[in-house]
């Protein structure tokens, strides 16, 4: 009787813990692609070469330069949680957060548009909000 009750708990616990160390991708999370777009705040002109780090929820970074018209395209991201930082020599760096809340299982794929103003740091407008 004693082997059984070892056993039955033995086979519980395992249960219970292969179900705790299940792969996060079986939630079926709908990948996400940002587009990040960034601007001088005074001039309103794209800033070309801007670096735009891209970091998820898992702390797993991405960094790519805004092109020639001040946009970066990330490949798909399958993370609901991301910050995105934004540096240039000559701005005040700027960074958001963006959180996705309820997505829509009807789609393939969700697409973020996301604009950030850049402040000259020669300017007297420190706040870049």
């Amino acid at each position: 009787m004693k082997k059984f009750i070892l056993s039955a708990l033995f086979i519980s616990l395992s249960t219970l813990l292969s179900a705790c160390l299940q792969d996060e991708d079986s939630d079926n999370r709908i990948p996400v692609r940002y587009t990040v777009i960034v601007t001088d705040k005074i001039s309103g002109e794209a800033i070309k070469d801007a670096n735009v780090e891209l970091t998820n929820e898992v702390q797993a970074a991405q960094n790519l330069k805004t092109n020639s018209s001040g946009t970066v395209i990330f490949p798909s991201e399958e993370s609901y949680v991301n910050q995105i930082v934004v540096t240039k020599e000559g701005y005040f760096p700027k960074d958001t957060v963006d959180v996705i809340s309820n997505p829509d299982t009807a789609l393939n794929i969700i697409l973020r548009s996301i604009s950030l103003f850049l402040v000259p740091t020669d300017t007297a407008d420190a706040d870049n909000d």
